[in-house]
């Protein structure tokens, strides 16, 4: 009998530093502790969740953005463990695809959250083709039914040597960085 009662006691304990092991969303990066939980606890993600559409002359630019809980993170060899927004998508120009991440797995997703600020999520973008385009977005939360969007693509240096297949007319930024504060209308 003792022995399931020391068994009980060590479920217990170990549930119990599980859940001492949550934090909240914008837990500053070095009050992390190695795989720590930074957790959506109060549904801040929930209301960006969903397909999202704008179009800016002859592009339609479509976000399909959804939650994972628990995402496996390692920055500067710090592992732990967060819930993010995925955002997969699809620019069309002239009603033709001209870049589509829409089949790609959660794990090869180049668009994810990093950090929530007031009534926003902030996004790392790990590019497009080699890289390019690579940078920060920020989307903004309005009402039930738009979003702002603001992206900030960083200048990159792309050659024949370290992209081999570049192609010769160059690889163009096809998410929409300008104009600044695009409105993206819920679907």
């Amino acid at each position: 009998m003792k022995r399931k009662q020391f068994l009980y006691l060590v479920i217990v304990l170990i549930s119990m530093s599980c859940k001492a092991q949550q934090y909240p969303l914008n837990t500053y990066y070095e009050d992390i502790p190695d795989n720590a939980y930074i957790k959506d606890l109060n549904n801040e993600y929930n209301k960006y969740i969903g397909d999202w559409k704008a179009v800016i002359g002859n592009k339609e630019i479509y976000l399909y953005i959804t939650k994972q809980n628990n995402r496996s993170i390692n920055v500067l060899n710090k592992p732990y463990y967060s819930d993010v927004l995925l955002i997969k998508y699809k620019v069309l120009v002239d009603n033709q695809i001209v870049e589509n991440t829409t089949n790609f797995s959660n794990e090869n997703i180049n668009i994810v959250s990093m950090a929530t600020e007031d009534n926003s999520v902030i996004f790392t973008y790990t590019g497009g083709k080699c890289t390019v385009g690579w940078g920060m977005i920020n989307t903004e939360y309005i009402d039930s039914s738009h979003l702002k969007w603001n992206y900030q693509p960083q200048s990159t240096v792309i050659t024949n040597k370290n992209c081999p297949d570049y192609p010769a007319n160059g690889i163009k930024i096809n998410l929409p960085y300008e104009p600044a504060d695009i409105i993206l209308t819920k679907q």
